[in-house]
């Protein structure tokens, strides 16, 4: 029976998943465990598929290969590993070597002490540049107030146990974030210190625009939080303009120096504003309702299995 089911997406990773593969299998050879290598190839512009068949030559019985039908993104293509592992566990890692293969030990003692559903690696310190590093955490910020649930340490260096990786198999949304769905299914998580190294070979496919993009799709797919930021608004508003109202009613019948005319129409574009706000508000949290409900796209599509 295998134990560990290791899924890699594969992105413009030709020059380093020969390595990762050697580091992964030499980790495991030191201890008990059996284990597999899914490798998912997600159209990158490199010969990453012509290097990833040399290795199933090699390693026939330990290594599976799947290519998708074009590019899909990384959480779309690691989710397609999911539903053909068969492991117990299941572990994700880049193929940069970013992710030190070595540091699964840490991650599996920190799931068995536990009883973790998932353990995440945390990394001391990020081996990007110093504008991709001060990106990457205010991305991360900007998602955890988007989605309270999510575990702040999560990271793509994860290990899982294998029902809870496969219940996201069947999700179907806008737009796929794995730790998203993780975050809907359990908060049984926890987390380990893991080596964060630099990127050994390529470029990362993501750059600052697609960060960005990212962060923006997952706000918008995965929270509520903008359309209760509109409707919260809105009653503040409504709120204060009642207050304001009653002090401009009061004035004209103390004082009565507004010009005339000037008191109806603060009342109305006031209460006419915050009235059109709260309806978008209401417009929006059916619409967002709608939006988890009837998005049905599929998240990849297989063309080869090896």
């Amino acid at each position: 029976m295998i134990q560990y089911s290791i899924v890699i997406p594969v992105y413009n990773g030709e020059s380093t998943i020969e390595l990762l593969y050697s580091r992964l299998e030499s980790f495991f050879d030191s201890t008990e465990y059996d284990f597999e290598v899914i490798f998912v190839y997600d159209h990158g512009n490199d010969d990453s598929w012509a290097i990833l068949l040399k290795l199933k030559s090699l390693f026939p019985e330990t290594i599976k290969l799947i290519s998708l039908s074009r590019n899909f993104g990384q959480h779309n293509a690691i989710i397609c590993g999911f539903e053909h592992s068969v492991g117990e566990y299941i572990i994700t890692l880049d193929e940069d070597l970013q992710h030190a293969p070595e540091d699964i030990s840490k991650l599996i003692s920190k799931l068995q002490k536990g009883d973790f559903d998932i353990v995440y690696g945390k990394y001391d310190s990020l081996n990007h540049s110093l504008v991709r590093n001060f990106g990457s955490q205010l991305l991360k910020r900007f998602i955890r107030i988007s989605i309270p649930e999510l575990h702040p340490d999560y990271s793509a260096y994860r290990l899982m146990k294998s029902s809870i990786a496969k219940a996201t198999i069947d999700m179907k949304n806008s737009y796929t974030f794995i730790d998203g769905y993780l975050s809907w299914i359990t908060t049984n998580c926890g987390s380990c210190i893991v080596l964060h190294s630099e990127r050994q070979g390529g470029e990362s496919g993501y750059t600052y625009g697609k960060l960005l993009n990212h962060a923006i799709n997952i706000f918008v797919t995965f929270s509520n939080y903008p359309i209760r930021l509109v409707t919260k608004l809105s009653i503040w508003l409504m709120f204060l303009m009642s207050l304001f109202s009653i002090y401009i009613v009061a004035r004209k019948l103390m004082f009565d120096d507004f010009a005339v005319g000037f008191p109806s129409i603060i009342l109305a574009i006031g209460y006419g504003v915050g009235l059109i706000m709260m309806s978008l508000g209401v417009l929006g949290e059916y619409i967002y309702r709608i939006n988890l409900k009837t998005t049905k796209r599929p998240n990849y599509n297989i063309s080869k299995i090896v």
